[in-house]
């Protein structure tokens, strides 16, 4: 599995004043990679608008997570199609997405020195969706922030339905409690996970 460390995209600078990068990982007809071009970026929106309109969740409000400075959008693609996109948000004085339901949680990881990044926009379309590309996917952000970027902890703040999964497959853990997120008006809940910990055995493909 390579990693390279990618520059993050800047409101000053077009995304598409960033030259592409070389894939993150490639197999299978699976590519990998982080998002630095305007139409790519154009397409991840796209994708996470329809799969949150698919499940109910309102999508108006994306806006919101652009306001972070410090952001890495990672894409894979299946056969050149777009199956499944996920942004990696650090730590700043700009904040984290996750900090206005849940403050209290965040500010305790800061008081002990975490450096913390968060997992937000993940959305994977249905008909490229399999567990061998999601484990994949994950990893690959999973290296990128442990190994490249040196963060020690990670969140994400999910729907309480597929916290068993994140909880199983990923070793997240509960740090915040059950709440209505107001950016989907959604039930949300905030899981954590210790980078400092390897990953369980990769899912093999099919």
């Amino acid at each position: 599995m390579q990693s390279v460390l990618l520059h993050a995209s800047s409101d000053s600078i077009p995304v598409s004043a960033y030259p592409p990068h070389p894939p993150l990982f490639r197999s299978a007809g699976l590519e990998i990679r982080c998002v630095t071009q305007f139409d790519e970026r154009q397409e991840t929106d796209r994708l996470v608008r329809r799969m949150y309109a698919w499940r109910g969740y309102r999508a108006s409000d994306l806006a919101a997570e652009k306001l972070s400075r410090r952001r890495y959008t990672f894409a894979a693609w299946q056969d050149n199609d777009l199956a499944a996109t996920v942004t990696l948000n650090l730590d700043s004085d700009f904040g984290l997405l996750s900090e206005s339901l849940y403050p209290m949680e965040i500010a305790a990881l800061r008081r002990r020195g975490a450096r913390i990044c968060e997992y937000s926009r993940l959305a994977s379309d249905p008909a490229y969706s399999s567990p061998w590309l999601f484990d994949t996917f994950f990893r690959i952000a999973y290296d990128f922030a442990r190994t490249r970027l040196h963060c020690s902890d990670a969140v994400v703040e999910i729907n309480p339905r597929h916290a068993r999964y994140y909880e199983r497959e990923l070793g997240f853990t509960l740090l915040g409690p059950r709440r209505i997120c107001p950016r989907v008006d959604a039930p949300a809940m905030l899981l954590h996970r210790d980078l400092r910990h390897p990953l369980a055995e990769a899912v093999q493909a099919a």
